[in-house]
């Protein structure tokens, strides 16, 4: 029986590179959240330059899918 070393053509792994990917997108929306939840009784959420924030983490999680 071959080593599993001597099967490696040197493809990729898909699924665990979907994983890590994965993985990678819920650890940056993750605090975002958690920051959310924070403070529950507070009407509004003060959140300075918002727009530019967002467009900031909407560019970073599309640059980790398309990376």
């Amino acid at each position: 029986m071959k080593n599993e070393d001597e099967w490696d053509f040197g493809f990729s792994n898909p699924v665990e590179e979907t994983k890590d990917k994965a993985q990678q997108i819920v650890d940056m929306i993750l605090p975002l959240l958690n920051n959310l939840k924070k403070n529950p009784d507070k009407p509004n959420i003060v959140w300075p330059d918002r727009e530019k924030a967002i467009d900031n983490f909407i560019k970073k999680l599309y640059d980790k899918l398309n990376s």
